[in-house]
């Protein structure tokens, strides 16, 4: 939809990595002449690789944050609200107060945590998935002072599959750090098979980093449930593992808005087109954690997909350069 002036109005969803990366690179591309305008409901945005180092105290929130406000010094408007709907027939957005048309749209809003899924967990687990949970573990892990910690993954798409590595490891140093290592435990488990291979494989790399560490590895243990009394952990087949404090990884899905209005169709988001991260619907692009695509759901990988579908978009617009499929550089 043409609009004054020829102005294409584009819209981005979601202020995480890869809404501000496509935001900042067509605010300066084609901002000047053309309408760019992110929506997210926080007024911040915040670098979520970081909540591991709040977690250990090395971070403070206010060091990981900034106000998205800045972004219209990049030609970009700024518009602080919830998503409750797309409408790509209508080619609308539902805000919390008021609808706004787009010509291009790219959603990048994430994937939500749902404790709920599995019984026992809201109760139990103090995780750093999400900010005020690294805070609260933070505290937790201060006056902990011996016992079991557990460290855990369970079925399902989640952010930054990594990242349950690197907390084993950063507790492992915290802990040394204050010289009572010899009094934690420090236990993982998996629903992935016990990796096989060459050292060099990411998989085993890190699995064999963990046993250095004097880590327990439990692979193939699907979470059904948690009994927060007892501090135990259920999975299948009658096996339990025990802790004094729970540091799981929560189960994630689509954004509920995504979820709601169709566009997500499978737990890990909305299906697109693995080179261009286009969706079946028309002017509709997907990026980042929601979209279903074979790699990582992680700050890299969205940035990357971002900056292709921004020059493409610029491309497409203008009339200028050549569009160039999405190669992702990850693990």
């Amino acid at each position: 939809m043409a609009r004054r002036n020829g102005r294409k109005q584009i819209v981005v969803l979601g202020g995480g990595s890869g809404g501000v990366v496509a935001a900042t690179n067509l605010g300066r591309k084609i901002g000047e002449r053309h309408d760019v305008i992110l929506i997210d409901k926080r007024p911040d945005h915040i670098f979520m690789p970081a909540f591991l180092f709040v977690m250990i105290g090395e971070r403070q929130p206010h060091d990981i944050r900034r106000s998205l406000k800045q972004l219209e010094k990049r030609n970009i408007k700024f518009i602080q609200s919830e998503v409750l709907g797309i409408d790509p027939d209508r080619q609308q957005v539902e805000l919390q107060n008021h609808k706004i048309d787009y010509d291009y749209l790219i959603v990048s809003l994430g994937m939500q945590v749902r404790p709920d899924l599995i019984p026992g967990f809201a109760e139990t687990s103090i995780n750093p998935w999400e900010l005020d949970g690294a805070v609260r573990l933070r505290d937790a892990l201060a006056s902990f002072n011996g016992g079991r910690i557990v460290v855990g993954v369970p079925l399902g798409p989640y952010r930054c599959p990594p990242a349950p590595y690197e907390t084993q490891w950063l507790l492992d140093s915290y802990f040394k750090k204050r010289g009572i290592r010899d009094r934690v435990q420090i236990e993982y488990f998996t629903r992935d098979p016990e990796p096989t291979g060459e050292h060099r494989n990411p998989g085993v790399w890190m699995d064999d980093e963990s046993r250095r560490r004097n880590i327990k590895q439990h692979y193939e243990f699907v979470v059904r449930s948690i009994d927060p009394k007892s501090k135990v952990v259920s999975g299948l087949y009658g096996y339990k593992i025990s802790y004094d404090l729970l540091v799981m990884v929560p189960p994630h899905r689509p954004a509920q808005a995504l979820l709601d209005c169709g566009l997500a169709e499978t737990e890990n988001g909305i299906r697109v087109d693995y080179e261009t991260l286009r969706t079946k619907w028309d002017n509709v692009y997907a990026i980042g954690d929601c979209a279903d695509m074979p790699a990582s759901k992680a700050g890299g990988v969205a940035h990357q997909e971002a900056d292709m579908v921004a020059h493409n978009l610029a491309v497409e617009i203008t009339g200028k350069g050549r569009p160039v499929d999405l190669s992702l550089h990850t693990i």
